[in-house]
């Protein structure tokens, strides 16, 4: 078993989001700031805005034409979907090496999920939550990576548990006492992500009533693992989307809600996610 403080103690130790990252969010939060001033903060990180062009011409952000300037693609994405994306450029780029996992494979299903909770509230015509959702699915599975690192040998067994079938949230609670979600929980409240976006990580395996974001999360993450299994215990996974809490949560009784174009939309978000991932992973 491994305690709260230990596992705080060596989350602290993982590389910090880059300067241009922080910065970056902190000329999005201030409301007086210009096209310019956060053209600048992204113009002292020129791989990080050569990633922002590329990733703006895809992925549901492509507009009619493609996008060949950095000022044309700011205009078009908005501020929040511009930070949004560098942090999740930023992250992706820090975490791809894994001992346990296939870290591309982890990715492309972070990102299915992440795109899968957007097109939802895209779906539902709440355009103010898109982008929190993209991030929140993005970083679900965060702790995965951090307990790889952090934990290696520790981990090691959890892991052989999941390939033999255990389901992985059990695994971790019954060898380290800890699960990934707690951990990754920790991850985002150390790099200063909102409250809210820590909160439906660490909830998003078993999601508290009235959180939306959390049971969004769990929606998302269990949709696209009957699509793409993430291990054996993934394999025969059926979810029958009516009687689940969390899809009550996300998709009121008093709201009519067409399954079907949900449906179409998870398939296409997975080939979105295998093109966001391949183009992110780029140096």
């Amino acid at each position: 078993m491994i305690t709260p403080a230990l596992v705080q103690q060596r989350v602290r130790a993982l590389p910090s989001l880059p300067a241009t990252v922080v910065a970056l969010g902190e000329a999005v939060a201030d409301e007086r700031s210009t096209l310019d001033r956060v053209l600048e903060v992204l113009a002292k990180d020129p791989p990080l805005s050569a990633a922002m062009l590329r990733l703006s011409n895809t992925v549901g952000y492509a507009g009619d034409r493609p996008v060949n300037d950095l000022r044309t693609a700011l205009q078009r994405l908005g501020f929040d979907a511009v930070l949004n994306l560098s942090r999740s450029t930023a992250v992706i780029r820090e975490f791809r090496e894994a001992r346990e996992f296939s870290s591309l494979r982890l990715w492309q299903h972070s990102v299915a999920v992440g795109l899968t909770a957007k097109s939802i509230c895209r779906l539902q015509g709440d355009r103010s939550r898109e982008d929190s959702a993209f991030l929140a699915g993005l970083l679900h599975d965060l702790g995965k990576f951090a307990l790889d690192i952090c934990f290696a040998d520790e981990y090691h067994p959890v892991v052989e548990a999941f390939r033999e079938g255990e389901p992985l949230v059990e695994a971790e609670r019954r060898i380290l006492g800890v699960t990934h979600a707690e951990v990754g929980a920790m991850v985002a409240e150390n790099w200063n992500f909102p409250p809210e976006l820590a909160q439906a990580i660490r909830g998003h395996h078993e999601p508290p009533p009235g959180d939306f974001l959390a049971n969004l999360l769990h929606l998302c993450d269990l949709l696209v693992r009957t699509r793409l299994p993430n291990g054996p215990s993934d394999e025969h996974l059926v979810v029958a989307l009516e009687t689940l809490p969390s899809f009550q949560e996300v998709f009121k009784p008093d709201k009519e809600f067409d399954v079907e174009r949900l449906t179409f939309a998870i398939d296409d978000e997975l080939e979105h996610a295998v093109a966001f991932v391949q183009l992110a992973f780029k140096d």
